[in-house]
């Protein structure tokens, strides 16, 4: 996994790039997070997401348990919460606060001391078998865009999701 993402980051992820992406099923948006980790250690994760899978949420719960994530919010669409209640909860043990709006965004967002990185793309946070493309960017202007906009929704445009 690691030497895929080497592919896009030769020397790791460096600020100001602007890298795009596209393939058939390589890689799924979640496998990206512990080579960053291996880079720039700890950081604070945010997602949106149309749907989810258990796949992509298990190795961000180990990250979590680890320590490797220093917080996690997820932005979800109803449509999780109406067909995959059983993935909310299991995200309600990993995350620090999920929310709940109409949203179609994919995007993923890693910032702590060293870097900002927003993923934006087609893929939703499960298994991919179809083609994918987005951007991977840690350039300031693109950056500050994506990640103002998934504050916005999140602080703004959405309920949370509360759980007992």
């Amino acid at each position: 996994m690691k030497n895929r993402f080497k592919d896009y980051f030769p020397h790791g992820p460096l600020p100001g790039k602007i890298i795009p992406y596209a393939h058939k099923g390589e890689w799924a948006v979640h496998e990206i997070l512990p080579f960053l980790f291996n880079y720039i250690g700890p950081f604070d994760l945010s997602v949106a997401s149309f749907n989810i899978s258990e796949d992509s949420l298990r190795p961000i719960f180990f990250m979590k348990d680890r320590g490797e994530l220093l917080s996690v919010r997820f932005l979800f669409d109803h449509n999780v919460h109406r067909h995959k209640i059983d993935m909310m909860f299991f995200s309600s043990g990993i995350a620090d606060q999920i929310r709940i709006s109409s949203t179609h965004m994919k995007v993923l967002i890693c910032q702590n001391r060293l870097i900002n990185l927003a993923m934006v793309g087609s893929a939703n946070m499960n298994r991919v078998t179809r083609h994918e493309a987005g951007i991977i960017t840690t350039e300031d202007v693109t950056f500050n865009y994506y990640n103002d906009y998934f504050n916005n929704v999140f602080n703004n445009d959405s309920i949370p999701f509360i759980f007992e």
